[in-house]
């Protein structure tokens, strides 16, 4: 059985047109013009004239003509067939019109090299109407005027740079170290690998990877305080449960684990405090208006992965980035990519319209690419290693942003100005600072990023130096040695914990580093935004993906080559989902050890060591905010103005109410995501809610009844057998007992408007807004309203409708060089499907496996044009 694949470029695909394709030519057979009736014949010019006005045609006398003597033509081929009728002319008549409509597109498009190669063409895209309107009778012509041709290729964009392939390299990852291996061998628990000692490494492969080779004083003074406050707690807390007997042990070794991070995030952030208060060190940048400040500056990427996302955010945000870039003269610097991973086939549709008049809209000096996979291989990981393997050769450097990223031309110029200044530099991520969210929720992460996030930064920026972490985005990579370091291998076994890894950044950075490369943190540089989750259901669904990929992380902890920090950094990764299971534990395991021991002896002075210990605990935990605080009134940054400062302190405890109310919510939750994972439950990698949303009464019910229940059979078993524990877990059950109310107030946009109105939990970027969010906000709401009007239209319809948006789609796709095959027996099925349900009958894999082929689309483009109804110019325009 064949397929049906156009390979060829768009008027060979049209060449294809036979026009015994309608039936069976019988050369004997009479000439039947008389056969098809006159009403008949007007409908089919209408249809023409329709269709040539739709590309653009505003001469009514040339469409008079056109439409006539197309369908004259039209006539004289259907002379043989027995079966000709009305519907056969008009769809043989816009066939004919498709015909010379690709030929005048091809001559325009297609180009090819010295060589005669084909070279990625540019695209018309939405100046199709306007160059008909211009050159008409071009249609009619077998070949265009010179003059005419170069000023349509004047107006043409590239989607696509030309391609310069070169393969990554695929790394080896053993699970265990050299020492760790050799066991397993000697032991017989895995066969003996042949090692070749042939190539010695390189210069930048040979590093100190020990334990004791990475220390310098500031990790050794971290080290020190973070054991000895640890150890501390530990002997106290060991006299507290000295009574619970078997349970004693278990209670200590978890009370360990759980302390050591608390203590470690403590004196993090109480170095970043000291830091900040006491350094004098500042990076030296220069001015856009310096004459200096691009010169020597390579030409950079910038990649933006999506993934089934909202194209009118992604757009705006894109828009913004070109715009900034272009206010300081620094457009022609960068490169911009949109690296679609869509499988929602209405989603890329969009994206393709909505790139096209991006494209158009920004200055000719703003190169805005955009690149769609078929199949989204290794999710965004395979994505970025796509770009690589095709343009990686094109760019010395590569920024990477989300869907949800704005990053202003400064901070992505001083980037690159960092980059080449040092060049062991592989990775540098710039902290991304949560903006643009109204809700309750939302503001409250904002405001803890704002202000308490500045001295953990500073804290972690202090001891990592170096051997810093990649965070996925909003980062800058060197891609030579990404290409060469960082293609990720795959795990042993089956997910969820083998197989693909999917919270590739973190090893990613790993790679990089047992490599030799730096990975820096620019923790002083601004202009870097991300949006975060606004309720705390779109919080949940966004750590269950994280939470996978993030367990996987524990096979890879004693992976050979890593750093000693890498192998930190991926413990704090698994640390972050799995302390709530051992919370858990711990505090069940704490319940039943003091009803099983029991008694009266030594309460008083237990008592009073709990007492305490449980305040120094609390300490540690609330003390980092308040250094946030102290930060932001002794050593202000430029965004925190007055306005700011002025009740920050209230907002700080507002926050932190909310933070303590919503601990055991996410302890539950987490707690279930990791059980869920270790049974082996995949979890779906899907788009991320991205706009501001409420929470339905039913939703909350949904979501929090099993902690609502849990909380009030807790509460009230306590009050009924031991009261005194209520104070102890007040903390924990207030807010599981109401937690449904609690997750509705802190969804609501009106509570968040009315806070920022009192000036509580506001952030620098409200009160006096950087220009590339104006730029951000002002693109949105211009997207919004454009999309407004078609909102209910479908786009496979229009693209199927609108000969223009079909010439943009299909040029994208030729550009490509790449279609998913479909058989001919399937196409006619699919025609039949259309003809007799209407396009809405197709499935969404059907769509997406249509809109992959060129031919089939050009296909059912004459079944629907010959069948609509002639009615006005379509809304694309």
């Amino acid at each position: 059985m064949s397929h049906l694949s156009s390979t060829t470029d768009v008027g060979a695909v049209f060449d294809s047109f036979g026009t015994d394709a309608l039936g069976a030519v019988f050369p004997n057979a009479p000439a039947p013009h008389d056969a098809i009736p006159d009403a008949d014949i007007r409908a089919a010019k209408l249809v023409v004239s329709d269709y040539l006005r739709d590309l653009g045609v505003t001469d009514t006398d040339f469409i008079a003509a056109e439409s006539k003597r197309i369908v004259n033509d039209a006539l004289d081929q259907l002379a043989t067939d027995p079966k000709a009728n009305g519907k056969r002319l008009r769809k043989l008549a816009i066939r004919l019109t498709v015909k010379k409509l690709a030929k005048w597109v091809h001559a325009i498009e297609v180009e090819n090299d010295a060589n005669d190669q084909r070279i990625p063409a540019d695209v018309i895209g939405a100046h199709l109407p306007e160059l008909l309107s211009q050159h008409p009778e071009g249609i009619l012509s077998e070949t265009l005027p010179a003059s005419f041709v170069a000023n349509a290729k004047s107006k043409r964009k590239p989607v696509i740079p030309q391609p310069k392939p070169k393969e990554m390299t695929k790394q080896k990852l053993p699970l265990l170290p050299r020492w760790g291996n050799h066991l397993a061998e000697m032991f017989g628990l895995k066969e003996i690998e042949k090692r070749s000692y042939s190539q010695s490494p390189s210069v930048n492969d040979v590093q100190d990877c020990s334990f004791f080779g990475c220390f310098n004083v500031t990790r050794g003074l971290l080290a020190f305080l973070t054991i000895l406050t640890t150890g501390t707690a530990a002997a106290v807390y060991w006299e507290t449960v000295a009574n619970t007997g078997v349970f004693q042990y278990p209670l200590v070794a978890l009370f360990v684990l759980l302390f050591f991070w608390i203590a470690f995030s403590f004196w993090t952030a109480t170095m970043g405090l000291a830091s900040i208060l006491f350094s004098k060190k500042q990076k030296e940048s220069l001015s856009p208006e310096d004459p200096a400040y691009l010169a020597g500056l390579p030409r950079s990427a910038i990649l933006m992965p999506i993934y089934n996302e909202d194209t009118a955010s992604v757009m705006a945000n894109l828009k913004a980035v070109a715009q900034s870039l272009k206010s300081i003269g620094a457009a022609e610097k960068f490169d911009l990519f949109i690296l679609s991973d869509t499988t929602n086939p209405d989603i890329w549709l969009e994206e393709e319209r909505a790139w096209a008049k991006l494209v158009i809209d920004l200055p000719d000096d703003c190169h805005v690419f955009y690149r769609h996979r078929p199949k989204n291989t290794s999710r965004k990981a395979g994505n970025i290693s796509d770009f690589c393997r095709r343009w990686g050769e094109h760019y010395p450097y590569m920024t990477v942003l989300d869907a949800d990223s704005v990053m202003s031309g400064e901070t992505l110029v001083e980037m690159v100005r960092r980059m080449e200044l040092d060049p062991k530099i592989g990775i540098l991520q710039v902290p991304p600072t949560p903006v643009n969210r109204q809700s309750f929720f939302a503001r409250t992460q904002q405001f803890a990023a704002q202000v308490y996030g500045r001295v953990f930064l500073e804290g972690f920026a202090l001891w990592s130096e170096s051997d810093g972490n990649y965070w996925g985005h909003n980062a800058i990579i060197r891609i030579q040695p990404f290409m060469e370091h960082c293609d990720l291998p795959v795990l042993p076994g089956s997910g969820p914990l083998g197989g693909e890894i999917l919270s590739h950044d973190f090893v990613e950075a790993a790679l990089m580093r047992r490599a030799g490369w730096k990975i820096c943190l620019a923790h002083d540089l601004q202009g870097s935004y991300e949006e975060c989750p606004t309720t705390m259901l779109d919080y949940a669904q966004r750590d269950q993906r994280w939470c996978q990929g993030n367990m996987q992380h524990m096979g890879l902890l004693l992976a050979d080559g890593f750093h000693p920090a890498s192998r930190l950094h991926l413990s704090m990764g698994v640390m972050s989902y799995l302390a709530s299971p051992l919370w858990l534990v711990f505090l069940t395991l704490s319940l039943i050890a003091a009803f099983v021991s029991g008694g009266e002896e030594g309460t008083a002075i237990l008592g009073a060591m709990a007492g305490g210990l449980f305040a120094a605990t609390m300490g540690m935990l609330l003390l980092p905010k308040a250094y946030g605080l102290i930060a932001m009134y002794l050593r202000p940054q430029p965004k925190d103005s007055p306005e700011v400062r002025r009740k920050a302190w209230l907002s700080v405890l507002l926050e932190t109410g909310i933070a303590i109310l919503i601990a055991p919510i996410m302890m539950l939750l987490h707690s279930q995501f990791v059980v869920a994972t270790l049974r082996g439950k995949k979890v779906k990698w899907n788009a991320q809610q991205r706009d501001d949303t409420g929470v339905t009464l039913g939703d909350a019910i949904m979501m929090h009844w099993a902690h609502t229940l849990l909380g009030l059979v807790v509460t009230l078993g306590l009050f009924a057998t031991a009261p005194a524990f209520l104070f102890w877990l007040a903390p924990v059950l207030i807010g599981l007992v109401f937690s449904v109310p609690l997750s509705m107030v802190l969804g609501s946009l009106d509570i968040g408007r009315k806070l920022r109105a009192s000036q509580l939990l506001v952030i620098g970027e409200e009160v006096d807004q950087p220009e590339v969010l104006v730029a951000q906000k002002k693109a949105l709401a211009e997207n919004l309203r454009a999309k407004r009007p078609s909102s209910n239209v479908d786009p496979f319809q229009l693209v199927l409708e609108d000969p223009a948006y079909l010439v943009l789609h299909l040029g994208i796709l030729r550009t490509a060089d790449r279609e998913i095959p479909i058989f001919r027996d399937q196409l006619m099925e699919i025609q039949a499907m259309v003809k007799k349900d209407g396009l809405q009958s197709l499935p969404p894999q059907v769509r997406f496996q249509v809109q992959n082929n060129r031919y089939a689309m050009e296909q059912l483009h004459i079944q629907v044009r010959s069948q609509r109804v002639p009615k006005s110019a379509l809304a694309y325009r």
